[in-house]
Formats: structure tokens, C-alpha cells, sequence
């Protein structure tokens, strides 16, 4: 299955122009407020002016709603449009011909993006005029039609690696927190971002992927050894209605999922989404600070499932924790760092820190401030 080969991204947030090579594993290390988080959100914002069949229309209202959330247009462009007149986003496909760029320039009102795509399916150019990301009559049927007939020729595997790709944060593990909240039985296509229907798609699991399910729990049970089995069951007085409960070792008593300590809850979610089977996973799995709350041997599983998920499935995450850091190959590490006002990124070489690492960790070499990603004082740019 072809995975993202580079991601080119310009006038995004911090990102003032970067082209970042991508690996089956990608580790983002930096200071905070270096743009790590932007770099992941950079996915969330193509998907949102993207429907499924690889940008062959355009969600305009979606599109909207995410540009309204994030402020405006001009809290999304690189220090506003007095500094940066336009975004780009390219995406280059590994073992692929296809390449992909969309352009988008803000209109007057500040509520949305007028957008222009290209792509370069079998070296051959197709352009769309740009259109107004607000008004979804600008894309006539015939248009639409047109478009179509022109992906009709694309190899479909780039349509469907981009709509699936899934950013998860799992941060939220307040009493109120959706996680925790009984979840619709039937929304079980995939896991939500929050983790929101994880009872549901557990359930799913246990009904139609036994074995993936008793591998995930045997997982987490290693982490939290008085955790016997989840408890799996609509509820008696609405059947389409699901809630988390779980057994304790040594007892036939339910708990609640709010009986579970913040940490184990994250990390059977995070069991949940990286053991999934190969099937219903994301073609690309992109993970904010995953290790939040997490003892120290749960991080270890963790980098573990990481490495196993990474076989068939692209993961992108960014980190604070040396710990974390420590499991992975320097090439997997994007080192985040502002220069004059922007974000840039650095990948580790091996070969240039072959004589450090027979002494140190990365870890303890990114705590020495030897591979960059810490805090440091930076100039602003000049305004036009």
C-alpha cells in the first residue's frame, strides 16, 4: 500500500516553507510552541477541504466551520496576510508517479479559502480554476462530473490513504470527557479522534476480529495487571446505546470506565487504535504527545506497538518524552526548532552521532541540547 513519501507545506501557521521526507515512523521532538502540533494539524486541515476520492470536490462548508474554529483565515496563514499572501500543501505518494498540490489564497472576509489544486497523475496536468471554499454552488455537476472522469484514470489507493488518515488526541480524560460517555453501538467504522465510540469499536472487535481483540487485551493487561476483561453489552434499556465497564481480577464486579486511572484509560485506547486490525487501521496514524500520564514501562509498550503498527500503517507523532524518544532509530527523528519566526525541521543522521550514541541515549543527547529542539531566541520577520 503506497504511504506518504514527503509532505511539502507553506504559509501554515508557523510554518513559513518546509519539505519534510517522511518515514514509516516519524518522531516529532522540539520546545513547546515549536510547531510540532502544527505540522500534524496540517492533516486535519487537508481533510477537511477534502471529501473521499482524493480532493475530487470540495467540502466547502466543512471547510468553513474548520477556518471559523481556527479563528479565521488569517490566524491559519504564516504571521497573517501581511506576511503571507497564499498557502501551499504538496504531497509527493512513495513508489508513486502521482503528486499532489493544493494552493489556497484568503478572501476578504477572513471566514474562508478560495483554493486551487493540481495533480500530476501519470505525468499528465490537471487543473481546477480555484474556487470559493464558502460557496458550494461555484462547483456545478458538470464540473463535478468532469472531475470525477479525470480520477476515474488515478490509481485509487491515493484516494483512499487520504481519507483515511486519522489524527487522535487522547488528552481529554476528564469526568466529562467523551471517552467516558455512553457511545452509539452502531458507530463503529473506525475509532474517533477522541475515542468517543471506543466501547463500540471494542465492541466491534470482540464480535468480528476475536483475535485482534484478545491480543489488545492481553496488551493492556501487561500494563495494568488487575484488569481482567472489558464488559461489553448494549445497554438493557436501549440496545443501540454502549458504555465502557470492565472486571477486576478476582471478582465478578463491573467497574465504570471513570473507576480507571487517566493513564490506563489513554493507553487502552492507544492499544486499541494502534492493535486494530491491519484492515480497519488508518492508512496513517498521526499521534499528539501520546505518552501524557503514562508510566514509564506503559511508554515502553507503547514505542513497542508503535514499531508493530508502523509494518503497514504510517505513524507520525510528536513527543516531550526522552523516554519515548529513546525507542526509535535516529533517522525516525524530526528534530522541530523556530528559526527567525518559523518552524523548521531536521532529521537525525546516525552517521553524525554514531561517537555520542556510544555513550548516550537520544533521549539523554536532546536533554544535553546536542540535537537541537530545545527553547532559543529567535527573530521575527519583517512585515510587507
Amino acid at each position: 500500500m503506497p504511504t506518504l513519501e514527503s509532505i511539502g507545506i507553506k504559509g501554515f501557521k508557523s510554518i513559513r516553507d518546509v519539505e519534510v521526507e517522511l518515514r514509516d515512523i516519524n518522531v516529532l521532538i522540539g520546545a513547546n510552541g515549536s510547531g510540532k502540533s502544527n505540522f500534524l494539524e496540517v492533516f486535519s486541515f487537508l481533510q477537511a477541504i477534502h471529501v473521499e476520492g482524493a480532493f475530487t470536490h470540495i467540502s466547502t462548508d466543512y471547510l468553513k466551520q474548520y477556518v471559523v474554529r481556527a479563528g479565521g483565515a488569517e490566524k491559519l496563514l504564516h504571521f497573517g496576510s501581511k506576511v503571507t499572501d497564499q498557502m501551499e500543501i504538496r504531497i509527493c505518494f512513495r513508489n508513486s508517479i502521482d503528486r499532489y498540490r493544493i494552493t489556497l489564497l484568503p478572501r476578504d472576509s477572513d471566514d474562508g479559502f478560495g483554493i486551487s489544486m493540481e495533480v500530476t497523475p501519470s505525468f499528465r496536468l490537471w487543473r481546477e480554476p480555484p474556487l470559493e471554499a464558502t460557496s458550494p454552488s461555484h462547483a456545478t455537476q458538470a464540473n463535478a462530473e468532469s472531475i470525477s472522469s479525470e480520477f476515474a484514470e488515478i490509481d485509487a489507493d491515493p484516494r483512499r490513504l487520504l481519507a483515511s488518515w486519522r489524527m487522535y488526541h487522547f488528552h481529554d480524560t476528564s469526568r466529562s470527557a467523551p471517552i467516558k460517555k455512553t457511545a452509539n453501538l452502531h458507530d463503529n467504522r473506525y475509532l474517533r479522534a477522541d475515542g468517543s465510540n471506543l466501547a463500540a469499536f471494542l465492541y466491534l472487535l470482540r464480535e468480528r476480529h476475536e483475535h485482534s481483540y484478545m491480543f489488545m487485551r492481553n496488551t493492556v493487561r501487561l500494563v495494568a495487571p488487575f484488569f481482567d476483561d472489558f464488559v461489553l453489552e448494549p445497554a438493557a434499556l436501549n440496545e443501540d446505546t454502549i458504555r465502557l465497564e470492565w472486571k477486576h481480577v478476582g471478582t465478578d464486579a463491573y467497574f465504570d470506565v471513570s473507576s480507571l486511572s487517566d493513564g490506563t484509560l489513554r493507553f487502552i485506547a492507544l492499544a486499541t487504535l494502534l492493535q486494530q486490525p491491519r484492515e480497519l487501521r488508518p492508512s496513517v496514524i498521526l499521534l499528539d504527545e501520546p505518552e501524557l500520564g503514562m508510566h514509564p514501562y506503559a511508554i515502553t509498550m507503547l514505542a513497542s506497538m508503535v514499531k508493530s503498527a508502523s509494518v503497514d500503517t504510517q505513524v507520525i507523532l510528536a513527543t516531550q518524552s526522552p523516554r519515548l524518544l529513546d525507542y526509535f532509530e535516529p533517522e525516525d527523528v524530526l528534530v522541530a526548532d523556530r528559526v527567525d519566526g518559523a518552524t523548521e525541521f531536521t532529521p537525525l543522521d546516525s552517521s553524525k552521532l554514531a561517537i555520542w550514541l556510544e555513550d548516550y541515549s537520544i533521549g539523554e543527547l536532546w536533554e544535553m541540547n546536542d540535537i537541537g529542539g530545545r527553547p532559543a531566541p529567535e527573530r521575527l520577520p519583517h512585515r510587507r
